[in-house]
């Protein structure tokens, strides 16, 4: 077996929780159309959602938050928008905790999201001392989705063969099935008690020589690496 050496995590569900990009894309985009355009938030909301679903997330323009704010023609800024909301990124309680007693078990710390390098450099700013690189697969290789081929580009980029990492997650396709398809090793994060996923082993453990399954909260990824 290829002793882990990176732990790869995602975002949003993972590290924060998803209550600032929602407030961004579902508050701040309508309310801003509805001032710049003298209707009420609820029609702005419609519009602005009708507007996104056009687009679809199949699209790279469906995550350019720059691309919206000009497609609406709205005046403010994207660290205006940014820090109107900053009060609510919020991470999780037991982040910082696992990152230290990865840190100081020698791990390396990377980070793999879908999410726009903006998004994700705004949200994690405190805890940003901790990853040695950062991924965005729509800002840094111009996919939708974290796809297999986006985790086969990492490892090659770190030199590092993909049985030597982990990602953890909350997508059962994108932060599970993929990275597994690229030969990684893969731990699927349900904070929230979602429904079990039939492809997905409900324990998870090292065994034999891999690293999968499913866990309710960071602190157990301590345990499966033996970490103290």
């Amino acid at each position: 077996m290829n002793r882990i050496k990176i732990v790869s995590f995602d975002v949003d569900g993972t590290l924060v929780s998803p209550d600032f990009v929602n407030a961004v894309w579902l508050e701040g985009i309508p309310h801003e159309y509805a001032s710049e355009n003298g209707i009420d938030f609820r029609q702005a909301y419609s519009i602005v959602c009708a507007a996104y679903n056009e687009i679809g997330e199949n699209r790279i323009e469906w995550y350019d938050l720059r691309y919206w704010l000009r497609r609406f023609n709205l005046k403010i800024t994207m660290d205006e928008l940014f820090n109107r909301y900053k009060h609510r990124i919020r991470i999780y309680e037991d982040v910082e905790y696992v990152l230290n007693a990865l840190k100081d078990a020698g791990y390396d710390m990377i980070i793999s999201s879908n999410a726009a390098r903006e998004f994700i450099f705004f949200q994690i700013k405190p805890l940003l001392h901790y990853f040695s690189h950062v991924f965005s697969a729509t800002s840094d290789f111009k996919e939708v989705k974290k796809s297999r081929e986006f985790y086969m580009r990492v490892c090659v980029i770190l030199g590092v063969h993909p049985r030597e990492v982990v990602h953890i997650g909350d997508h059962p396709v994108f932060d599970y099935q993929n990275p597994i398809k690229a030969g990684m090793n893969a731990l699927l994060l349900r904070r929230h008690g979602a429904d079990a996923d039939n492809d997905v082993d409900h324990i998870a453990d090292a065994n034999g020589d891999c690293v999968r399954g499913e866990i309710k909260n960071l602190n157990e990824v301590l345990r499966i690496l033996n970490v103290p």
